[in-house]
């Protein structure tokens, strides 16, 4: 699917995709780093990506000016593919000097750019490639960077304890979602967070069931390093680590029995030296250590952990709100959220997903975490309680990613009376603990079914992708005033095969995989979900206890097993095994 959207999307109509690859051009050609204000995109980049900026694509592609009249891709005749020429042969790394704007993309960590120029010089002879397949290849790059996002919320959701059909269903999660394969499918500095925060949720799943050791705690300082490295939203990922280690000892110090006779202020003093001082200082102290630097940096030289990368105040292309009061902000932000979470398939609005697709997604997947928060009825109040503190963790780089958006447009809608910066695409940082989230809430809507999870999932994500590949084709890849049937595929195609970076054969193998490969998962999840489970194996009334510091299976999946007993079945439900947090 990611790859897909690489073709369905042409070049440069990914989020600010053209000064996220003048970033990388930048770095190739030595421009360094400037200060903010101080970087003006190459002339080599602006002479193509000016048309979907202020050129002559801009009315359609900017203002939804389709709806007025305003040409398609469809019925525009792009540069032959034999005449697009290199970024160096349309101008080279030489700055525009026509008063615009300067690239405001080195408020930003460095990392994913210099991956890109990285990659594109150890292609041979990739300087001479045309603009649009030097592009495509730093797509390529961030498809592969967001590509495991799946198997890291499988990851996850295992670690914390769910079962394999679960597990799966965490993985499907991303796919359902039309706005996140557009992200990563362009190029962008989403990507690497997405990525570095995902790994670093794994990780911490452990933690949330017990996993103390120093090791976890240096493979989640390493992603938190590397998340600081990515963009600013990571600077409240210091705060998920702390209190997953506060849940995790949590959880086993309720595992362990008391000490008899140690009563007030005793009692309280060993809890404080029980608590896992040493891991979360090392977690956090080495992810800071890694890429705090990079913020202290900016501190010292700009006077602000995150300077305005214009160093000037834009103009802005927002709606005007009115009447100016909290009440017309909160409702706008609130909805615009939500579409541009699940959508986000145009710059600013059109093409849009249906509001019923958004609306059920999103009383499904609120639903689904309601339920995951209430947790167990059958199990007790510290388990019932250990499960809600460990699916609010797992949320928290949502929940942190909505407060941090809402703050800034609400500062910017005093200052402006607009709508700024209200991009549903900043909550894709949390997708892995959501996935394990909604398989939870999954756990608790089908007692007994949960290897339907993974079917039911996958059918919402086709449901979906099908109604945003409607829209989006709809908008860019047909004539104006003609609506889309099936016999219009063939021009939808030809038309997307005109602009794509390669030969049209290229563009419909890919399409054509890519529903194959979708066919065939939902065949799988169908097959899964036919299977008869097996008589669940009795097991102890009163397990004993697993030893902790032991290790099972898979070593390094690094995590101590808990002093709880492994539910094999969990009663007959279709063979999910509720494991030790070490397998």
């Amino acid at each position: 699917m990611l790859l897909s959207y690489a073709f369905v999307y042409p070049t440069w109509t990914g989020y600010d995709e053209a000064q996220h690859v003048d970033m990388v051009y930048g770095l190739q050609h030595g421009a360094g780093w400037p200060a903010p204000g101080e970087k003006m995109i190459a002339t080599g980049v602006a002479a193509t990506s000016d048309d979907f900026d202020r050129g002559r694509y801009q009315d359609m592609f900017q203002s939804g000016g389709k709806r007025r009249g305003a040409a398609p891709f469809a019925e525009i005749d792009p540069t032959p593919r034999d005449q697009r020429r290199s970024f160096n042969a349309l101008g080279g790394p030489k700055p525009v000097d026509d008063g615009r704007l300067s690239n405001q993309m080195v408020q930003h960590p460095p990392l994913i750019y210099a991956a890109g120029a990285v990659v594109l010089r150890a292609l041979p002879g990739s300087d001479d490639w045309a603009y649009d397949q030097q592009v495509f290849v730093l797509r390529l790059l961030n498809i592969l960077v967001v590509a495991p996002l799946p198997l890291l919320a499988w990851l996850a959701a295992r670690r914390f304890g769910l079962g394999e059909s679960l597990a799966l269903a965490a993985a499907v999660l991303p796919l359902a979602i039309p706005g996140f394969t557009r992200v990563g499918a362009t190029f962008n500095n989403d990507g690497i967070l997405m990525l570095t925060t995902g790994g670093l949720t794994v990780v911490l799943a452990g933690v949330l069931r017990g996993d103390l050791r120093r090791r976890t705690a240096l493979w989640a300082g390493l992603w938190l390093g590397l998340a600081l490295l990515s963009k600013a939203f990571a600077l409240t990922l210091p705060v998920m680590i702390v209190a997953a280690y506060l849940v995790g000892w949590r959880r086993r110090r309720a595992s362990d029995p008391a000490e008899p006779g140690v009563r007030g202020w005793r009692r309280l003093w060993r809890a404080i030296v029980s608590l896992p001082w040493l891991p979360a200082l090392l977690a956090v102290g080495l992810g800071l250590a890694l890429g705090g630097w990079w913020w202290v940096r900016n501190y010292l030289l700009y006077d602000a952990v995150q300077p305005n990368g214009w160093a000037t105040n834009p103009p802005r292309r927002e709606p005007l709100l009115l009447p100016d009061s909290f009440l017309t902000w909160f409702w706008y932000f609130f909805r615009t959220m939500i579409s541009r979470f699940w959508g986000g398939l145009g710059m600013f609005e059109p093409p849009q997903l249906s509001p019923i697709a958004i609306v059920l997604a999103t009383v499904a997947v609120v639903g689904l975490s309601v339920l995951a928060v209430v947790g167990r009825r059958r199990a007790g109040r510290t388990d019932r309680q250990s499960l809600a503190a460990g699916v609010v963790v797992l949320l928290l780089p949502v929940a942190f990613a909505y407060l941090e958006v809402g703050q800034r447009s609400w500062a910017e809608y005093q200052r402006y009376t607009r709508g700024i910066a209200v991009q549903g695409r900043y909550l894709y940082l949390g997708l892995v603990g959501l996935g394990v989230v909604v398989a939870l809430g999954l756990r608790r809507a089908l007692p007994g079914r949960e290897r339907l999870a993974p079917l039911i999932l996958l059918v919402g994500a086709l449901l979906m992708q099908g109604a945003a590949l409607l829209a989006i084709c709809s908008y860019y890849w047909l004539p104006r005033r003609v609506s889309f049937t099936p016999a219009r595929t063939v021009d939808v195609v030809s038309a997307i095969g005109r602009w794509a970076p390669f030969p049209i054969a290229v563009t419909i193998t890919v399409f054509v995989l890519a529903a194959l490969l979708f066919a065939g998962t939902i065949a799988a999840a169908v097959v899964q979900a036919r299977r008869q489970p097996a008589p669940a194996p009795q097991v102890p009334a009163t397990p004993a206890p697993v030893r902790s510091g032991s290790r099972r299976g898979d070593g390094d999946a690094g995590v101590v097993a808990q002093h709880e007993p492994v539910r094999l079945g969990q009663g007959g439900r279709g063979h999910d095994l509720d494991v030790p947090a070490d397998q």
